[in-house]
């Protein structure tokens, strides 16, 4: 995939084509898009179209550098990556985490250059989407593009939930906070169950997401586990009090969820 100017192939990035046509109602892209809006046969097929083409990404890849042209859109099938912003000190600011059913290259595709990084923190299955095929798509599937409003607004939604958590929210509120949107998001593409997920982030990149370092969320997790709202095993984090992580965290679920939005006449 052309993801950086003068650069027709990535290092750790090969594209294959896609014979799994017959699963794409279960891809999680089609999850979060059916709990917006109903897709109806001639979405499916228009959409199996459009992930034709599966591309592999390695842990620690790059996916987007910051600075460089990108074009290209990426869904992810599987894997996680992070969005960030990496500061002249050499300090990094991790925007989002990018999961199952996300779509990679908003917004770095629509300005001449990328404003954020994109790496891969576990080996990935992506779907490479050139971006007028992608533009293509919205033109001619109402119901498609009506649903990818969500992830315009959800995005935003999340982005100003992390400049509270910086600005406002004391360091043990960040991280019940946090815990609970990973929890939440995990759950919509069936990764999670109701109390309990896999912390796709080590320490360091907890406490970049949340601005602490790793010593600091460590502290941080082992008083939440010491009064008993949540339990750890690895990177598997169980939450044992919802109630009263949310009452801490100050953890209101609207941002993440959706209201149905009604079909588009025809």
């Amino acid at each position: 995939p052309a993801s950086m100017a003068g650069r027709d192939r990535q290092e750790g990035l090969a594209i294959v084509r896609n014979h799994a046509a017959s699963s794409i109602r279960t891809h999680p892209l089609i999850t979060k898009l059916n709990a917006s809006i109903p897709l109806d046969e001639g979405d499916l097929a228009a959409l199996t179209r459009l992930l034709e083409r599966r591309v592999i990404a390695k842990k620690a890849k790059d996916i987007i550098v910051e600075g460089y042209e990108y074009k290209v859109l990426h869904v992810v099938e599987s894997g996680f990556a992070i969005r960030y912003k990496l500061l002249h000190s050499g300090k990094r600011q991790i925007v989002n985490v990018i999961m199952p059913g996300d779509i990679i290259g908003f917004p770095a595709c629509f300005y001449e250059y990328a404003v954020f990084s994109v790496t891969a923190i576990s080996d990935m299955s992506l779907h490479h989407v050139p971006l007028d095929d992608f533009a293509d798509l919205c033109l001619a599937r109402a119901n498609i593009a009506t649903a990818l409003v969500w992830f315009a607004a959800r995005e935003a939604a999340i982005y100003a939930e992390h400049i509270i958590d910086a600005g406002r929210r004391e360091p043990l509120e960040r991280l019940a906070h946090f815990l609970l949107e990973m929890l939440i998001r995990l759950q919509a593409v069936g990764s999670a169950s109701e109390d309990r997920f896999v912390m796709p982030l080590s320490q360091e990149g907890i406490g970049d997401v949340v601005g602490l370092s790793a010593p600091h969320v460590n502290r941080m997790l082992a008083e939440l586990k010491r009064d008993g709202l949540i339990a750890m095993t690895g990177p598997e984090v169980t939450i044992l009090d919802r109630a009263a992580l949310q009452i801490l965290g100050e953890f209101h679920p609207t941002y993440l969820t959706r209201t149905p939005i009604r079909r588009p006449k025809r």
